[in-house]
């Protein structure tokens, strides 16, 4: 199953945190209160970089990232670096923007700070103070703001100085979350839907007279919680843990919940004051914490199967998450498992893998499990145009709310194809079939040549079932890589003709691409001598290696060609243009969705890194036709 850490809540009493734009100070989820409130806005501000570059907030122009401000005299200056390094981790693909504002003013000591930590993002000199007071960053600690890709500070960061080290790494979880970055591995978390075996522990009761092992729980159904005992949120799910234990009666049932504070009278406290019916437990060493990867989110809940996998981790508390865990346990225990949906909203995809992990596990190698990360990468998780088909809901009651930290509703999830609670609570969604669902949103305008046939197997669970089978979790991350990046049918099939036949319709868009690069693309293999290399024509000719492509149809098919972007074009010269479909019109298409395909076969990582980022900009660059406005039927 795939359950990342959601809602959680750091200890008690850690007084750094991100002060979201409502004030309060929290390092945790998004509270639907704190989503609600307005964004202050980042400040617009540049300054000339420590390397004579030139840099500002412009950076963050559809662009989510961090302003690190920062002076090499602040106590926490290194801490905060390393958390800035350990956040940008493995996030070179998310078109995140980062700037650092300094205040100190020796080019020397700025230079040796900057490469001491790694830093490749462009950092302002701020040796008036002006950019330092206009973000708020409070002298004498480095101060680290979140901003969205609305310009929006969701979050700023302080004083990490007056806390335990030990904290850092749970920042940096929860500000991988905050900006939307994916988790790192966890061995103690279901991957594409592989279940990791539970690692052992040993943990002793707060008396010091016994010690519990996961071998002492073989065969059973283990609940396996790591709490902070002055925390309220651990105090509401082992309240609600001790109910539903009383409620299940089952043998095969154990509840082991483990402190991360070693004040073990704290612990025998709260166990008297809950009326807890198990014991609590203690990690001293914190040997079980490491094992399993808890960063001191904590409630941090492991469900254990009877063959000592884990088959669902989360972290927090809330009545959602409370009905999934109730859900997971019964699954496992066997016997009745009522269907603890929402009534009134969507529920998510996780409610759904407790009992449909097969069907799950083959979602996550699917473009739609990671649908929502488009719209991230893109800026665009705030437009309401995208947000209709890359989340559950969006637009109906109970839907996805872009108001809301609502992690549970992103991305195309088992309810966009079967409805609110599928079945359960949708009996006659599926009635028309999928067809219909998948056309309202495989639309001309988001999708090239969608055929619903063809693409059906694709996302079928019956057919990529075979797939997984006893593939590792390597494997089945490189086939989710392969998928992504499958070969399309972009274009109808024809004859290719050359640039030169569309001249006599379309003289202006003739005259724009003549004196654009594409036209001048075999140009520049001549100039560097790579004329002759089929990796280089490939993608500076026009049909390469098609049957009446260069270089079988000669000489005009040098250079990147009109064909090369709206297909071969005999059919419709032949026409002159009157049959619908025989050339491929982009002026009605999404850039990020329909365009990019096309561009994407040459403007990859390899050739032009980051180019899916910078698409609308260097479209605008190229752009020879007009986008037909869509009217309103009456």
């Amino acid at each position: 199953m795939r359950t990342q850490a959601r809602f959680a809540q750091l200890a008690a009493g850690a007084a750094v945190a991100v002060t979201l734009a409502a004030g309060a100070l929290w390092l945790g989820p998004a509270r639907a209160q704190d989503s609600a409130r307005p964004k202050a806005l980042l400040p617009r501000f540049a300054g000339h970089t420590f390397d004579g570059g030139h840099a500002g907030s412009d950076a963050f122009d559809k662009r989510r990232g961090m302003v690190l401000v920062f002076s090499d005299k602040d106590p926490d200056a290194d801490r905060t670096a390393a958390l800035v390094a350990s956040v940008l981790k493995g996030s070179e693909k998310a078109n995140l923007a980062v700037l650092g504002v300094t205040r100190d003013t020796d080019p020397v000591l700025i230079r040796h700070f900057v490469k001491l930590h790694g830093f490749e993002f462009p950092v302002i000199v701020d040796s008036d103070g002006q950019v330092s007071s206009l973000l708020h960053a409070p002298p004498g600690t480095s101060t680290l703001i979140l901003v969205d890709s609305q310009g929006g500070i969701q979050g700023q960061m302080s004083g990490l100085a007056t806390q335990d080290p030990s904290l850092d790494s749970a920042y940096g979880v929860q500000l991988r979350r905050i900006l939307d970055l994916a988790p790192e591995d966890n061995a103690a978390t279901p991957i594409f839907g592989v279940l990791p075996p539970a690692p052992p522990f040993a943990v002793t009761t707060t008396d010091g007279k016994s010690t519990v092992r996961l071998a002492d729980y073989s065969g059973k159904v283990l609940v396996f919680i790591f709490f902070l005992p002055t925390c309220p949120h651990c105090h509401a799910m082992l309240k609600y843990l001790n109910g539903l234990s009383a409620q299940l009666a089952s043998k095969d049932l154990a509840i082991v919940p483990v402190s991360i504070s070693d004040k073990k009278y704290v612990v025998d406290e709260m166990v008297h004051d809950l009326q807890l019916s198990f014991p609590a437990y203690l990690d001293l060493d914190r040997k079980a914490q490491n094992a399993y990867g808890s960063l001191g989110e904590v409630p941090e809940v492991f469900v254990i199967d009877r063959k000592g996998k884990v088959v669902q981790r989360t972290a927090g508390d809330s009545p959602r998450l409370e009905a999934l865990v109730t859900m997971a346990i019964r699954h496992e225990l066997g016997g009745p498992n009522p269907i603890l949906l929402d009534k009134t909203g969507y529920s998510g995809e996780e409610f759904c893998s407790v009992c449909h992990q097969s069907e799950h596990a083959t979602w996550l190698l699917t473009g739609h499990s990671n649908a929502w990360d488009t719209l991230v990468a893109h800026g665009s998780d705030r437009d309401p145009a995208c947000l209709k088909c890359h989340t559950v809901g969006f637009g109906q009651a109970g839907g996805f709310d872009p108001q809301q930290r609502q992690d549970w509703l992103r991305g195309v999830q088992c309810e966009t194809c079967h409805g609110r609670g599928g079945p359960h609570q949708s009996p006659d969604f599926a009635k028309a079939g999928l067809e219909p669902v998948c056309l309202g949103c495989h639309d001309a305008e988001h999708s090239l040549h969608f055929v619903f046939s063809e693409r059906l197997p694709l996302i079928s669970h019956a057919a990529n079932a075979q797939a997984l089978a006893n593939l590792s979790v390597e494997d089945r991350r490189k086939l989710a890589k392969k998928r992504s990046r499958r070969d399309r049918q972009l274009f109808e099939k024809s004859d290719y003709v050359g640039s030169a036949a569309c001249q006599s319709c379309h003289q202006k868009e003739h005259k724009l691409w003549s004196e654009s690069a594409h036209a001048r693309a075999f140009s520049t293999l001549e100039q560097r001598h790579e004329a002759q290399n089929p990796d280089c024509q490939r993608c500076h000719t026009t049909g390469f290696k098609q049957p009446t492509g260069f270089p079988a149809g000669g000489t005009t098919l040098v250079g990147v060609g009109c064909e090369s972007c709206h297909g071969p074009g005999k059919r419709h010269v032949e026409d002159q243009g009157k049959t619908s479909g025989t050339i491929l019109a982009l002026t009605d298409k999404c850039d990020t969705c329909a365009i990019q395909l096309i561009c994407g076969t040459c403007h990859d990582d390899a050739n032009d890194k980051g180019f899916e980022f910078q698409i609308e900009s260097k479209l605008a660059k190229i752009k020879h036709g007009f986008r037909e406005k869509k009217t309103a039927a009456k």
